[in-house]
């Protein structure tokens, strides 16, 4: 893959912000409860996916860019999957109204 070398440029500086942003999850990851650290682990995922991104096309890699782009793809993917999840149990988990409470008005 041959980039012109003002997008290399680019790229590089794309890793810079990515291995900050890869940093600031693991400071993140430390001080979160058990609890939330799932969904701490899955945005490292995110970060380290961007990183092999910005890596492959630093380097003008294509086949470290296709990898790069695969991983966020699956990332993304779990992360709306976890998502969708969580909203099926949060409406599973509210009370259902007893019968003549609701929002339609009664005998309409």
């Amino acid at each position: 893959m041959d980039f012109p070398e003002i997008i290399r440029w680019i790229f590089a500086g794309l890793i810079l912000l990515a291995m900050a942003g890869l940093v600031r999850e693991f400071r993140r990851l430390r001080r979160t409860e058990p609890a939330g650290r799932p969904a701490r682990r899955w945005d490292i995922a995110d970060q380290c996916a961007g990183l092999v991104t910005a890596v492959g096309g630093a380097l003008g890699s294509l086949p470290l860019f296709g990898v790069g782009l695969a991983l966020t793809g699956v990332v993304l993917a779990a992360k709306a999957a976890r998502a969708a999840l969580a909203l099926l149990a949060r409406r599973a988990a509210r009370p259902t109204p007893a019968a003549g409470e609701g929002s339609a008005p009664a005998g309409q």
